[in-house]
This record gives C-alpha cells, sequence and structure tokens, in this order.
C-alpha cells in the first residue's frame, strides 16, 4: 500500500459497538445478538471517498477485549464466533469501500482468529511487537513476513520453512532493502511502518527512504 491505512488500534471502541449482545465492558449476555455494520459501513465510505485504493487497519479480535457470559464458557467456541462476525463485518466494510482491505493489529497470534480470517489477500495481520510474536504460527495462515528492518537476520530462516511470498521491513532504510535482496525477489519487498501517533513526518520519511540504492 502506498499511504498508510486508515483507522488503528484506536478504533477499536467504535469497533466493538458493531457486536450486538454485548454489555459495557465486552460482555456477550446470552447468545450472540450479530452485527450492525451501519456505522463502519459509513467509515468505509468517508474513507473511499478520499482514496480509492485505502486500506484500512483494525485492531485484531482478540484486542478488543470481549468476554464470554452466554456460551457455557467454551473459549474456542467463543472466540470462533466473534472471529466469524468480525469476518462479516470485514466484508460489509469492503462492500461498502475499503478496496485495499484490512490489516488486523494483533498483540499475539491466534489460532482460531487465523484459521477465519488470515490466508486472502484482502487481511493482513500486523504483529504489534514481532519480537515477541509467534511468527511461525503465524506463517502456516500468512504468507506476508513483516518483520522490523533490524531484524532482518530472522529472515532467511523463516522464509526457508514457510511459504512467504511477501516481505515488509519496518522502518526500513535503502541499506535494508539491499540487503533484503540477497536472499529474496525485489518484487516481493515493501517497506512499512507503525506509528500510533499523530506522525506526518514519520511517514514521509519513510517513503523518502523507500528504495533500493544502485
Amino acid at each position: 500500500m502506498a499511504v498508510p491505512a486508515a483507522g488503528g488500534v484506536f478504533y477499536g471502541e467504535r469497533l466493538s459497538r458493531a457486536f450486538l449482545g454485548m454489555e459495557d465492558g465486552g460482555v456477550l449476555v446470552g447468545e450472540p445478538g450479530g452485527i450492525d455494520p451501519a456505522a463502519v459501513a459509513d467509515d468505509a465510505r468517508f474513507v473511499r471517498a478520499r482514496r480509492k485504493d485505502a486500506w484500512f487497519s483494525l485492531p485484531a479480535p482478540h484486542m478488543l477485549g470481549f468476554r464470554d457470559a452466554g456460551i457455557g464458557g467454551d473459549e474456542e467456541e467463543f472466540s470462533e464466533t466473534i472471529a466469524d462476525l468480525y469476518s462479516r463485518l470485514a466484508r460489509e466494510m469492503r462492500d461498502a469501500g475499503v478496496q485495499g482491505g484490512h490489516v488486523l493489529v494483533a498483540e499475539e497470534a491466534d489460532a482460531i482468529e487465523l484459521e477465519v480470517l488470515a490466508g486472502g489477500r484482502k487481511i493482513l495481520f500486523f504483529p504489534r511487537n514481532p519480537g515477541s510474536f509467534d511468527l511461525e504460527l503465524l506463517l502456516e495462515y500468512q504468507s506476508a513476513l513483516v518483520l522490523p528492518a533490524a531484524d532482518l537476520d530472522r529472515a532467511p530462516d523463516l522464509m526457508e520453512r514457510f511459504r512467504v511470498k511477501k516481505l515488509i521491513l519496518l522502518d526500513a532504510k535503502g541499506k535494508d532493502l539491499a540487503a533484503a535482496t540477497t536472499f529474496a525477489d525485489p518484487d516481493m519487498l515493501e517497506a512499512g511502518g507503525y506509528c500510533e501517533d499523530s506522525c506526518p513526518d514519520y511517514w514521509k520519511n519513510l517513503v523518502d527512504r523507500a528504495f533500493i540504492p544502485r
């Protein structure tokens, strides 16, 4: 993607309100009530009016803090239910105009979420802290590897063991991208970033550095 994704972790509160049957605090009471996509679909149309190929960043389902009080304490069933509803919401947003897809910021690799949501071209799981994230589990479901440029030395082993089609280097400089070309095709390389605050200079500087010197 050529521009930062809209949304972010802060969008979680608004996203949570689209899940019906939740009390304040994210507690599910009774049976899941489905979704009300109206507000998030409006946001998708707002973003599309400004950038047709925009992506939208959302907190992954486990970061919404939902808890079960109505499926008999079966945590796996609850997680699968939330992931299914989440998938429907993401599809509603894409139908409303998020043509790029979704970046899901994740604190951890959750096998149920990955099985339900990962694998396609329209959803990218983004490890919030790649250093402590279970990248091996993520790569069982996702073909994009996200790494800080400072951890580039981890890439060759992971790419040998998993089918990696895209290598996204965070905060990469030209020398980092050049180093990556020694074991990866330049066409599979992307420079990426992560910033939760207001940081327009961060993105400009990132783009200025995102080239392979010759």
